[in-house]
């Protein structure tokens, strides 16, 4: 029992004296001088280092071999700087490895990038961390500790999220609407925020404003006014041609002074007209006469004069608000030299009336490749029965007008004919062979 005691407080002690020589400083090594910024710090400062959230900071660490080290190099030396207490892991950055030269001297730069999202503001104040800066190799190390803040910036807005409808593809034609969400990181309120979306190979831009955003720990207890969103929207042209494009997101704040840019690429399929020596697309009538609650039917005539085989279909746009539209067939297939038609069939709601346009969308293999605006105009059904009526009598009054020019001249002819046969009759009868005295 005492023999397995014994065992147990053995390997306590070798853990223990193993922890302490793994944290105890190297014999062979130490850290000189350290640099934050170009502004030399010690651990025994009473002041703070501070730093900016999202700011880039510069160390640099000096490092001396000292006199008892081996006469051989120590290898496989590494420098780090590192920062604890950020919520997604330890904001850190460590140099290549070196080896250390017995009475060398060694300087190590190392860029420490501090987060957007740390934590940085402590009821106004800015919040305290740690910086760490450790050199060590696989059996020893050197670390000092030195006092180090995180502040928010004065002025600091963020795009925190675009969300782009129906997405980074459109077409030609379609509209492409934004939304985009800012958030007022910084320490300041800001006020009359101008958001832009803007795509400048195509001359198209469109803006709106954010009237005020308040910072992320503010006293205000309307925590939402922290960030805000901003709907835009940009009508890409039909003569747009196919490619990708940029998206270009700006926010204009603090009187104008600030600006911040995000860029997104986008693709745009533009509308590819048919080559005439390829295929003829044509309707049979641009606009047409329909009574309410009544049908249209426009004919869409194809012919392929291509080589290869293509499938054609209709997409019918702008009819939903006022009727209903029908395509028949779904598509048609043509080879080369056929031709076929496609037939749009209108329907108009009951309470309609007047001239709608609607746009009929012809795609060859999913594609768009033509565009044939048309009109639909609508009799109300009042008008309508109006209009059937008077058609009636006119069409009864036409067809009496005929039967009644018909029997004026067969009146004519009877008339005409009767004088002609009493004129025989009158005359005397003449012997030129009889001689009277």
């Amino acid at each position: 029992m005492k023999a397995k005691i014994l065992g147990i407080l053995a390997v306590f002690l070798f853990a223990l004296l193993s922890l302490n020589t793994a944290d105890a400083a190297s014999p062979y090594y130490g850290i000189s001088k350290v640099e934050v910024e170009n502004k030399e710090v010690s651990t025994t400062d009473t002041s703070y280092i501070v730093v900016e959230r999202g700011q880039d900071i510069q160390i640099d660490v000096w490092i001396n071999g000292k006199t008892t080290a081996p006469a051989t190099s120590i290898d496989n030396v590494r420098v780090k700087a590192w920062i604890g207490g950020y919520e997604y892991g330890d904001v850190a950055e460590k140099t290549s490895v070196f080896k250390i030269e017995k009475d060398g001297v060694y300087h190590k730069t190392l860029s420490l990038v501090i987060p957007n999202d740390i934590d940085a503001d402590n009821s106004g104040n800015s919040e305290q961390y740690t910086l760490n800066i450790e050199v060590y190799d696989q059996n020893d190390n050197e670390r000092l500790n030195y006092k180090l803040k995180i502040g928010e910036k004065r002025h600091d807005l963020r795009v925190v999220d675009t969300i782009l409808r129906p997405g980074y593809s459109v077409t030609a034609g379609e509209r492409l609407f934004a939304t985009v969400r800012v958030e007022n990181m910084g320490d300041k309120i800001e006020k009359d925020v101008q958001v832009k979306a803007s795509i400048p190979e195509l001359g198209l831009e469109a803006r709106d404003y954010i009237d005020e955003l308040i910072p992320e720990y503010s006293d205000d207890d309307d925590d939402e006014r922290t960030s805000d969103d901003v709907d835009l929207f940009l009508a890409i042209p039909t003569s747009a041609r196919t490619g990708d494009y940029k998206l270009v997101v700006d926010v204009i704040y603090s009187n104008g002074h600030e600006k911040i840019n995000e860029e997104y690429l986008m693709h745009i399929e533009g509308v590819k007209e048919v080559s005439q020596e390829e295929a003829l697309i044509s309707v049979d009538g641009i606009e047409k006469q329909v009574n309410a609650g009544g049908e249209v039917i426009y004919k869409i005539i194809f012919a392929n004069f291509g080589e290869t085989k293509k499938t054609y279909s209709a997409e019918v746009v702008g009819v939903g608000i006022w009727g209903s539209a029908l395509v028949d067939p779904a598509f048609v297939r043509l080879g080369a030299g056929e031709t076929g038609e496609l037939y749009i069939k209108v329907i108009p709601n009951q309470d309609t009336s007047g001239k709608h346009p609607f746009t009929v969308k012809i795609r060859e293999s999913g594609n768009v490749v033509k565009e044939v605006n048309l009109n639909a105009n609508v009799v109300a059904k009042s008008a309508a029965a109006e209009t059937t009526d008077w058609t009636k009598v006119r069409r009864g009054l036409e067809i009496g007008f005929v039967i009644l020019a018909i029997l004026l001249v067969i009146l004519g002819l009877i008339i005409a004919f009767n004088k002609l046969r009493g004129g025989d009759e009158e005359k005397p009868e003449v012997n030129e062979g009889q001689t009277y005295y």
